[in-house]
């Protein structure tokens, strides 16, 4: 067993390949994949190509494990976790519970895979939707509040979203509450009970640092039977492999997993390996070494921190701020034409003082 990994150290960034190659603080955009990572995929498609896999053993028994993983990495219970293509599907589900007369609070400039699901539950099912600054969520919860959805961190500039008090207002007039964790789980210590959320979606092939194609739904105990399994399948019965035809629907799993899709293998296989990396970093460490990463990024341009692993600023010209960047081998991003900068375990000062020589020209202060 190898000693314990420090975020930022030579030993944890030596199993990262993309750290050699150039300065890569765009994991908001996507994460880089650890080498054990690298090795399951290739494994799988060879195993694939020549076939040789036994497709239950090899790959559909890793979602298994990399609920398991994701359960302990946001505090939660296995059986409260299902296994997700991707963040609309977990939000399409909550959206489907909604009905006429319900009022789901979201923020201003929402992200589309949360937002358009709620938006077709109002056009279907007349759900009214209010809209209201970030900022003010909490305060903006109300009698009349059905649901209220939000990003935890946003992926458009890293403002943290104050959960405890979304939740706690939420908990006062009987609203539920859906959280967006993609920017934050991986990083922060998200920690689902004491927000407290009911339900939470993340990608995770970003912060998570797993292929695409991998998302989690969290479904409190309390609320796990509340969703309408609709995107279930033969992969959602509580023997999945014990038949695949005929049934009815009490032959679905208990708890989440009921709402399980059919898997896109090879991906699962790879997010297993990236999963217990980060399920073996102590999580207070890896959300300190990130965020202040962020932040010292942030002071040294002369912008204001978020809290969040991500830092995004205006720049005066994103074309000659871009050409900086590529000059400099610096990997970053130009979310609406403003730079975002984000960090990770295998990101270390190195990079923060490459990426503030190569934007700091150009910040529009």
């Amino acid at each position: 067993m190898r000693p314990p990994l420090e975020p930022g150290s030579e030993e944890l960034r030596a199993l990262f390949p993309g750290t050699e190659r150039h300065t890569y603080v765009d994991t908001a955009s996507y994460g880089l994949p650890p080498q054990a990572t690298i090795a399951a995929l290739e494994q799988a498609l060879s195993a694939w190509s020549g076939g040789e896999a036994d497709w239950r053993a090899d790959w559909d028994l890793a979602g298994d494990a990399c609920r398991s993983l994701f359960a302990r990495l946001v505090h939660a219970d296995e059986g409260e976790i299902a296994l997700m293509p991707a963040v609309s599907v977990g939000a399409g589900l909550v959206a489907a519970s909604l009905r006429a007369g319900d009022e789901v609070v979201v923020p201003d400039d929402e992200f589309r895979s949360i937002l358009f699901p709620l938006l077709s539950a109002s056009a279907a099912w007349g759900a009214s939707i209010r809209r209201v600054p970030f900022e003010r969520l909490a305060d903006e919860i109300g009698p009349r509040t059905t649901l209220v959805a939000t990003s935890h961190v946003r992926s458009n500039g890293g403002a943290v979203q104050d959960l405890e008090a979304v939740g706690a207002a939420a908990r006062r007039h009987g609203a539920r509450v859906l959280v967006d964790a993609t920017h934050s789980a991986g990083v922060l210590d998200v920690d689902v009970g004491a927000f407290p959320v009911d339900y939470l979606v993340a990608a995770a092939y970003k912060h998570l640092l797993c292929p695409r194609g991998v998302a989690f739904l969290y479904a409190a105990e309390e609320v796990v039977d509340s969703l309408p399994p609709i995107a279930s399948s033969w992969r959602s019965a509580a023997d999945p492999y014990g038949g695949y035809y005929g049934g009815d629907l009490t032959d679905l799993a208990p708890g989440a997993a009921r709402y399980d899709v059919s898997l896109a293998w090879h991906a699962w296989a790879g997010a297993r390996e990236s999963l217990t990396l980060l399920a073996e970093l102590d999580a207070t460490a890896r959300q300190d070494w990130s965020v202040g990463l962020a932040t010292a990024c942030a002071e040294a341009l002369g912008v204001t921190p978020t809290g969040s692993s991500l830092v995004g600023f205006a720049v005066g010209d994103p074309a000659a701020t871009r050409r900086a960047l590529e000059s400099a081998g610096v990997v970053a991003s130009f979310p609406r034409g403003g730079a975002r900068l984000s960090f990770h375990v295998y990101n270390d000062r190195a990079d923060v003082e490459a990426a503030v020589a190569a934007c700091g020209p150009h910040v529009s202060r």
